[in-house]
């Protein structure tokens, strides 16, 4: 089978990472092509194999006029990129990439697999792009999402094309130890991910506040880069925990982090599925994360793999419940091994099963539908 995949970028992001997991399998069995937005001299962030073809249409950037005429071109350069390469069906990822795949397809006969990344009932992409999903997902041949939560935001009418594949999660290649301190005695309080709103850095970071001199042998440490970043840092300083809280950016190797912490913070506002959670719950971490958050409530389970709380509940419900966790390591070791377990049921081999199952189901469908006389592409 050949297989286009269309995603905006390969850069350090969990989308991206699933898209690279994604593609390194297909690669195996399938003829694949990656095509991006970027610029053709872009690395993609995330190792690809050298049978992937990866094409980069460079239509990022630019300023007022230039750039909207950049984005307007992207359904063009995909559609030329299908003629091109004949594909037998194109995977997207991400809201506004999937909805220009679909256009860019009008007509073309090639079955669609969009994949939304994130859950649309918080990430909101503005009222016309949210029209345009309405119109353009019904064309998709199958939609991919990450959660049952993710599920029930669109309409009983898309049902029968939703397909619910989380991400793979790998074997951890190092194993934590949550009740051993390092060194010099201290413990820490791990969190990975993007420093932007969504990720809830803002309240972690108040809410460590409140707890850190009732453990004063803890520290917290954030993982990330990206916009909000600088304020983060200022909000430290302001609070004056410069010893005690660490940004350290992006890092070479997120498990040697993971394996030396003690305990996973995970304050989301709304996510799709977190590849850094799933990763320290494979590492052995127990987890602290919110209650009714995509990923989040699939990954945690309450009591089990770490604890949920309610996001109601504020800063405050979120500090006892580091705090719980903090002042029991029998409780983490118990909760630690549990997650190791809990995250076997995503194993690559079961996730990517679950793709080559409806991607041939995929191309089944074109098949029938054109011994129908029906053109592929419209509204089952």
């Amino acid at each position: 089978m050949r297989i286009l995949c269309v995603i905006p970028t390969m850069g350090p992001g969990g989308a991206e990472r699933a898209m690279s997991h994604l593609v390194s399998h297909l690669s195996k069995r399938h003829a694949v092509t990656l095509l991006t937005f970027e610029k053709p001299d872009t690395a993609s962030f995330y190792p690809l194999p050298d049978t992937v073809e990866y094409l980069r249409i460079d239509t990022l950037g630019g300023h007022t006029l230039r750039r909207f005429v950049r984005i307007l071109s992207r359904p063009k350069m995909i559609r030329q990129a299908v003629r091109t390469l004949g594909p037998n069906l194109v995977i997207s990822f991400m809201d506004t990439t999937n909805i220009m795949t679909v256009v860019g397809c009008l007509g073309l006969g090639i079955p669609i697999v969009v994949s939304e990344r994130i859950d649309p009932s918080h990430h909101r992409i503005g009222w016309a792009k949210e029209l345009a999903r309405t119109y353009t997902y019904p064309l998709a041949r199958f939609i991919v999402v990450p959660t049952t939560r993710v599920a029930t935001y669109f309409p009983t009418s898309l049902q029968p094309k939703i397909r619910i594949i989380g991400n793979p999660v790998p074997r951890a290649p190092l194993v934590a130890q949550p009740s051993v301190a390092d060194m010099s005695g201290r413990k820490r309080v791990i969190a990975v991910g993007r420093c932007e709103l969504q990720k809830g850095f803002d309240r972690l970071i108040d809410a460590f506040a409140l707890i850190a001199s009732d453990h004063d042998d803890w520290d917290l440490v954030i993982i990330g880069d990206g916009p909000e970043r600088p304020r983060l840092q200022a909000r430290v300083r302001r609070l004056g925990l410069g010893a005690r809280i660490y940004l350290k950016g992006i890092v070479s190797d997120v498990f040697q982090e993971l394996a030396a912490s003690h305990l996973m913070a995970f304050p989301s506002r709304y996510e799709g599925f977190p590849n850094a959670l799933a990763e320290g719950l494979a590492i052995g971490l127990p987890a602290v994360g919110h209650k009714g958050v995509s990923g989040v409530e699939d990954l945690i389970v309450d009591g089990a793999t770490g604890l949920l709380v309610d996001q109601a509940e504020g800063i405050a419900g979120l500090a006892r419940a580091l705090s719980t966790l903090m002042g029991d390591a029998d409780y983490r070791i118990k909760l630690g091994q549990e997650a190791r377990r809990h995250v076997g049921q995503w194993a690559p081999g079961r996730m990517f099963a679950l793709w080559e199952d409806m991607l041939t189901e995929a191309e089944g469908g074109l098949s029938s539908a054109m011994g129908r006389g029906v053109r592929v592409g419209s509204a089952d």
